[in-house]
């Protein structure tokens, strides 16, 4: 099992965007998870604080809802590396500290300095054809080393 931590904006769409081009880019993502079905997705976006997680799971396809496992916890105030830090949290909480991850962000400094477990992502632009690629071939590579 890998996790995807999953932030949304600068990710799903450009970080400033019409609010009518929101998610413009999960079809993208939807693509690649399609052919990833060990992959499970953990919101670790702000979105998290202002929707229910059933509301959040609709924002995917029907195809995907059950795949879409949580949301982090939010971290301390002033906590350095918070984005990373929620991780942990979460992968701890649930006893899954030792399995494969994987974040989408477009915020770098909300984890430690050349985080391997980052994959990070142009706010301007979001999820591009390129990043969906390189997504994918990361997704392969820790399924490589996952445990049979």
């Amino acid at each position: 099992m890998i996790w995807l931590f999953l932030d949304f904006d600068g990710v799903l769409h450009p970080g400033l965007c019409d609010p009518a081009d929101y998610l413009c880019c999960l079809p993208r993502l939807e693509d690649v998870l399609r052919t990833h079905s060990s992959v499970l997705i953990v919101v670790s976006s702000s979105w998290r604080h202002s929707y229910a997680m059933e509301e959040i799971r609709q924002l995917f396809s029907p195809d995907l809802h059950p795949r879409v496992a949580g949301a982090t916890p939010p971290s301390q105030p002033g906590t350095s590396f918070a984005r990373f830090t929620e991780i942990r949290a979460w992968l701890s909480m649930n006893a899954r500290s030792d399995d494969q991850w994987l974040a989408l962000d477009d915020s770098a400094f909300e984890f430690p300095r050349s985080c391997p477990n980052l994959l990070h992502c142009n706010g301007k632009t979001g999820l591009t054809p390129a990043l969906a690629t390189d997504l994918d071939a990361r997704l392969k590579a820790l399924m490589d080393q996952s445990p049979i």
